[in-house]
This record gives structure tokens, C-alpha cells and sequence, in this order.
């Protein structure tokens, strides 16, 4: 009786499709030619709309989401020139910090994945990259990389990402660079970029006395507060041209805190006696002030989609952690554990807050979620201060004097892998990571 009921189920089902069908057939018949064409533009945006959603149904290896991640055992094999070992190294080096991955001799069994790099050198580089997945037995990626020039570690940090990519389903931070701030012996503070890793280091400012520093959204500006003529002002350095401009200038201290999805950017200024909070464009105008208290207020960072603003401010006696709306109000303090709280980073997921914090004496980086809850201790050896998210969320950057010299290290979001990437014959502070770049 069911598998009656059921064949006549179908069997409606069918013949109602089919007349669903006629009846289309009939409306596309009675239209216009140019509703016909629009129609034919509107099914052809339809299926490209699918096609773009195809990737995320790709197979996921890690879930980088999930409370209990596993590491992917990879195997890399390289052919070519000499110079693919030093790109393995690179790529491993990468994938490595990440904690995702164990890596797994490409002659031995139990790698899951397996990336083969295969590297040419003729008047520039060319790279070729497999990726296949040994488990069933296809190829996932396969991606041709040239360069003009025999740039090894940028081409290294691409196929990283591209890796990573295949893996997590998401951006990796590979080509990403740090902005720090570096002593130099004529008594200055020169603004420096590197890669992640602590590669390819160059100075961009060495004018006067550099301090407080940000990268626009986007990261093709950098901005920044610097000591010139005795005048502190802010400046915008496009990174494109290397070109240079003020910003912001006024009597008094001003020091640039951070930027807005929107193009505003954050700043403290003494200009009317105490440092208070104010906002300006990327092009100079719209200042506005936000803060009016009897204490200091400094440290400004907006939060991810700019809607509120975290800074410092001892108008409770102490500095201390406090977050506010883009309009001055809803005030709300975050910090009350110790007494000598600052330098806040917010999260790219707007969760997690990050901060210096002074605990038996010493600076230390700290990190709690953005409603004040659940506060957690990341650093214990030495003074550690200025922490700086990656823009994936999953590693901080942060300076310590834990090796005499102060250094900028690099570390998991839990505290693992706490890692210096610059020299130790150099005094390094105050790291800015960038947003994913091109």
C-alpha cells in the first residue's frame, strides 16, 4: 500500500514538473526578443553566481574554527635548481609556525597531502606547484608562478598562502609585513618594514624622533607620528611612491593610534592642555574630538568595523583599558586586574583585545575577550609591551627585552611559539602588523 501511495506520489510529482515546464515554455515563447535576451543575462549572472560559490565547497583538511585542531601531515618535494631548497625552507619555514602541519619525507608513507615545487631559473624564475591529495588519489591544485626577477622569498610566501589556502579554506598571512620602530645610534627612532619573518627589513622613515604608527586598511599608506623642529606632527607616507605628508599638526604631543575601515584614523593630542582623543580622515579633515576628561586619554584603536573606539585613560586613577562609541559616548572600562594597563589591539573577529599589563613588576601581554571577560596571561619571561594582531586573527606581534637587547617577536594567539624575527644587535619595538597585501 506504501510503495503504491508512494509511485503515485511520484508519479503526480513528475506531471506536475512537467506542466511547471510547459508553462515556462509558454511565458519564454510569449516574451519580447529583448526580454528573451534579458532573461538568457539574467540565467548567465546566475550561474556565475554558483560557479563563484563552488570554492567553499571544496574539502576542507583543517578547520581552523574547530576547538580540537589537528595537524595535516604534508609532504614537500622539490626538483629543479639549487634554489628550490632555499624555497622549501621558506615554504616549511611558513607552514611550520602556523602549528597546522607535520611535515612527512616525501619517500616515507603518511602524508595525506603532498606539494611538489618545481623550480626553473632562466632570465627570471618560474615555478610550478602540485598539490595532491594522496588520500583519494587527485590533484587539488596545480599553479604556475613567474617573476622578473629571481625573488625568492616573496615567490615563497605566495605558494605558502596557496598551500595554506588548499588546507583551511583560508587567507594566509605569508606576504604580510610588520611596520617597528628601531634606535638608531645618532640618538633617533627610524620606522622599519619587514616580512613576517623578520625578512627583508627596510628603513622607510629616518627623519627625527618616529613614534606612535598604523597602516591605512588597505596597506598602501602608513601612518605616523614624528618629532621634527621640535613639532610633533602626524604624517602620511604613501608606500607606493614613498611619498610623504602632513597630516595632522598642533602644539602639544600627537600621536596617531589606529584606522577605520571608513578612512578615519585615530589619534591622541595635547593641543588644549591634557592628551585627549580625537578623529580625522585620511585626507586631513573632519576633526573631531571625543574624549573631555581631566586624565589622560591615549592609545586609540578602532574596533574592526569602526563602530567603536578602545584607549587608555588613568581618569580612574590608573591607566587603564576603556572602549567608547565612534561618538564619544557609551563609555565602558575593561580593564581592573593590576594597576598599569595599555597599548590595546583589537582582534580582526572583534572577539579578543590584547594589551600590556604590568603583573610583579614586570610588563607582560595580556589578552581578554572585548566584553571584558575571560582574561588571560601570554607572556611571562622578561617585559613584553605593544602587542599587534595579524590580520588573520591567529598569531600577535609584540616586543621584549627578555634577550637584553628589545626585539619584536612573533607569536600564536595562545601563547605557543613565542619567536624573535629581528637581529639581536639591534634595539627593535612597537610592531604594527599590516593587512593582507597584494
Amino acid at each position: 500500500m506504501n510503495s503504491e501511495l508512494r509511485t503515485q506520489n511520484s508519479e503526480l510529482s513528475l506531471r506536475q514538473s512537467s506542466c511547471k515546464i510547459r508553462n515556462l515554455e509558454i511565458i519564454i515563447k510569449s516574451m519580447g526578443r529583448s526580454k528573451r535576451r534579458l532573461l538568457f543575462y539574467f540565467f548567465c549572472v546566475l550561474c556565475s553566481v554558483f560557479c563563484a560559490l563552488s570554492p567553499a565547497l571544496a574539502k576542507i583538511y583543517i578547520d581552523i574554527t574547530s576547538p580540537a585542531i589537528r595537524q595535516l601531515p604534508i609532504s614537500i618535494r622539490t626538483s629543479g635548481t639549487p634554489t628550490s631548497k632555499q624555497l622549501e625552507s621558506i615554504v616549511k619555514n611558513d607552514l611550520g609556525f602556523t602549528g597546522l602541519f607535520s611535515f612527512v619525507d616525501p619517500d616515507v608513507p603518511g602524508a595525506e597531502i603532498i606539494a611538489d615545487i618545481k623550480v626553473e631559473i632562466t632570465d627570471g624564475l618560474k615555478v610550478i606547484l602540485s598539490i595532491n591529495d594522496l588520500i583519494e588519489g587527485k590533484e587539488v591544485l596545480k599553479k604556475r608562478y613567474d617573476a622578473s626577477k629571481i625573488i625568492i622569498r616573496p615567490m615563497a610566501h605566495t605558494i605558502s598562502n596557496d598551500i595554506y589556502k588548499v588546507v583551511t579554506g583560508k587567507k594566509g598571512i605569508f606576504r604580510t609585513k610588520l611596520s617597528y620602530l628601531v634606535n638608531t645610534a645618532a640618538g633617533r627612532k627610524e620606522l622599519r618594514l619587514m616580512d613576517w619573518d623578520g625578512f627583508r627589513s627596510m628603513k622607510v622613515v629616518s627623519k627625527g624622533l618616529t613614534s606612535s604608527h598604523s597602516w591605512s586598511q588597505d596597506g598602501s599608506f602608513l601612518i605616523y607620528s614624528a618629532e621634527r623642529s621640535r613639532k610633533w606632527k602626524i604624517y602620511l607616507l604613501n608606500l607606493k611612491r614613498y611619498r610623504e605628508m602632513v597630516l595632522f599638526s598642533s602644539r602639544g604631543l600627537n600621536l596617531v593610534g589606529g584606522t577605520s575601515p571608513d578612512g578615519l584614523i585615530s589619534l591622541s593630542s595635547s593641543k588644549d592642555g591634557s592628551p585627549e582623543i580625537y578623529v580625522i580622515n585620511i585626507y586631513g579633515k573632519g576633526f573631531k574630538k571625543l574624549t573631555r576628561s581631566f586624565g589622560i586619554d591615549v592609545s586609540p584603536v578602532f574596533s574592526p568595523d569602526g563602530s567603536k573606539i578602545a584607549f587608555v585613560s588613568d581618569r580612574g586613577g590608573s591607566p587603564q583599558i576603556y572602549t567608547m562609541n565612534l561618538n564619544g559616548k557609551g563609555l565602558k572600562r575593561l580593564t581592573f586586574e593590576g594597576s598599569y594597563n595599555t597599548s590595546p589591539s583589537w582582534s580582526p573577529d572583534d572577539k579578543w583585545i590584547a594589551y600590556t599589563g604590568r603583573k610583579n613588576g614586570k610588563n607582560q601581554i595580556f589578552m581578554l575577550k572585548s566584553d571584558g571577560t575571560d582574561l588571560r596571561q601570554l607572556t611571562f619571561i622578561g617585559n613584553n609591551e605593544s602587542p599587534s594582531f595579524s590580520p588573520d586573527g591567529l598569531f600577535l606581534a609584540f616586543d621584549s627585552d627578555r634577550e637584553v637587547r628589545r626585539g619584536i617577536y612573533i607569536m600564536r594567539i595562545h601563547g605557543e611559539e613565542q619567536k624573535r624575527i629581528t637581529p639581536k644587535n639591534i634595539n627593535a619595538m612597537s610592531p604594527k602588523w599590516s593587512p593582507y597585501l597584494k
